[in-house]
């Protein structure tokens, strides 16, 4: 809690990296602690945005609290356009703010 998610048609190079860049990004755009954020990658995907398929990204962030879309839209996108190297208009960026009771860890909720 976080969970970033995110797929992407392009092949990334070097996974590791990316996964330690975004996991301090998701840190210190949440303000959570780095040991409950969880990161998962899909890439190479077969995807297509706006009838091509040129490289493209979905960026999903859940929380439970501390998401301000409108405030962070713009980091995010700016961060996720660096690091894959993928144009800003060509990356979809969903934010979800989770209710503590629907969220479960060390088999218990956190609400």
């Amino acid at each position: 809690m976080p969970l970033l998610s995110i797929s992407t048609n392009t092949k990334i190079k070097n996974e590791q990296i990316l996964l330690a860049n975004s996991l301090d990004f998701i840190s210190s755009l949440t303000g959570k602690p780095k040991n409950f954020i969880m990161i998962k990658l899909t890439d190479s995907l077969s995807m297509n945005f706006a009838g091509t398929d040129e490289p493209c990204a979905f960026i999903e962030i859940k929380s439970i609290g501390s998401l301000v879309p409108s405030k962070m839209s713009k980091p995010s996108c700016e961060f996720f356009s660096s690091e894959l190297e993928i144009p800003k208009e060509r990356i979809y960026i969903f934010f979800q703010d989770v209710d503590s009771k629907n969220w479960a860890w060390n088999s218990k909720t956190f609400g």
